[in-house]
């Protein structure tokens, strides 16, 4: 090996459907990193697959794309020149966690990230950390000994040196009957179901809606009768089915709310406890903000996990195309926001569309959300937010 490469793993991958996610990045790479994604070397063993790209660290984009496409985890681990090592751990289409050896800054405990780490691979978290811990020597030998301990297939590949370039794919055979035949266990196995929002209700934790007042200029009377003016209500959500969900959900879109808020309770990244013997899991809310305003709509989801406002994107074509100086602002429950963000009733279609889709897969929202895997979809604002930053959006959004 070089004094700087990289290893990229891809546990309970093939190689046949690795090559070409991984081929379809060569040009970009090549165009804003000058690297020639050609010169990696493979190896696919039973447990999954890696390669080996000397010479260089490869950008983060050659392991969270191949894993939005393929819906897997993927490991970038890397050696820098003067002895620095790492690692980025992608699953599906997002960066899970960062690590880089000594460096002081990092705030997340190595219990933390080898916790993260055997979610994807099946390690020994004890026998991780001593690797993990701040402080760790930088040079080839302690990314060694992390690797021995992360994924022993990929440590005994990479020793016998049994990494070799991507096989040409055959040219096939047109004249062939069998070509674009359905493999046979393809052709048995029944389709799978697709989730529906109902698998959003064991994470349920409180339903809040507000009536839609009376329209301008009777609204003028609440001056004199403000009992009138509706007030947010607790809708009760026990023992709902997915016909309760899907009433209140048409109602809103409909009109007849002027906001609705969902909150859930999902358990995020484990922590072990030596003392207790096991691992801890820390909850945290997401919570859903539909909003009506003048016949304009707007759709927010606030994450918790890891501090972050999303807005379902409207208008498409600004979002991808326009300068970010030259977005046009709007004013929207009183805040300044971005003309793309707010939707107009004849273009609340979408809201029917990916409302139900987010709520069908809230344990694995990355999927719905990643702008690698769904562009123009879904805008982030304020990745990892500072808890103070992140309860202001929460004081703002959020239906009091």
């Amino acid at each position: 090996m070089s004094d700087s490469f990289t290893i990229l793993i891809y546990p309970h991958q093939r190689l046949r459907h690795l090559q070409p996610a991984v081929d379809g990045l060569a040009d970009a790479v090549m165009r804003l990193y000058g690297q020639d994604m050609s010169t990696l070397r493979w190896a696919e063993r039973r447990e999954g697959t890696l390669a080996r790209f000397e010479g260089g660290v490869c950008p983060e984009m050659a392991a969270r794309i191949p894993s939005a496409k393929l819906d897997c985890a993927a490991l970038l681990l890397y050696l820098r020149e003067g002895g620095g090592w790492g690692y980025q751990l992608c699953f599906r289409g997002s960066v899970e966690d960062t690590f880089t050896a000594g460096e002081t800054s990092d705030a997340t405990p190595p219990e933390q990230h080898a916790a993260r780490l055997v979610r994807r691979f099946r390690a020994d978290r004890e026998k991780l950390l001593p690797w993990l811990t701040q402080g760790t020597g930088a040079g080839r030998e302690p990314l060694e000994g992390f690797l021995r301990e992360l994924a022993p297939w990929a440590w005994e590949t990479l020793s016998a040196g049994k990494l070799a370039p991507a096989p040409v794919p055959p040219v096939p055979d047109t004249s062939s009957p069998k070509v674009n035949t359905p493999d046979w266990e393809m052709r048995q196995r029944p389709p799978e179901k697709e989730p529906g929002p109902e698998t959003c209700l064991p994470f349920l934790t409180g339903v809040k809606a507000l009536r839609r007042g009376w329209p301008f200029p009777l609204s003028l009377l609440y001056a004199l009768l403000p009992q009138k003016r509706p007030a947010p209500e607790t809708v009760p959500f026990e023992g709902w089915t997915i016909r309760e969900l899907e009433e209140t959900l048409e109602r809103f879109y409909a009109g007849k709310l002027e906001r609705l808020e969902l909150e859930f309770s999902l358990s995020g990244a484990g922590t072990y406890i030596r003392r207790l013997k096991k691992t801890v899991y820390q909850p945290f809310r997401l919570t859903l903000e539909l909003i009506w305003e003048k016949g304009r709509c707007m759709c927010l989801l606030l994450d918790g996990q890891q501090p972050t406002l999303y807005y379902l994107v409207a208008d498409r074509n600004t979002y991808m195309n326009v300068d970010i100086k030259d977005l046009e602002k709007t004013v929207f429950h009183g805040q300044t926001v971005d003309k793309y963000k707010v939707f107009s009733k004849k273009d609340s279609r979408l809201l029917r569309r990916e409302v139900p889709l987010l709520l069908a897969r809230l344990d694995r929202r990355d999927e719905v959300l990643s702008a690698t895997a769904r562009m123009e979809v879904w805008s982030c604002e304020g990745l990892h937010f500072s808890q103070e930053q992140y309860q202001q959006f929460l004081d703002v959004w959020q239906l009091n």
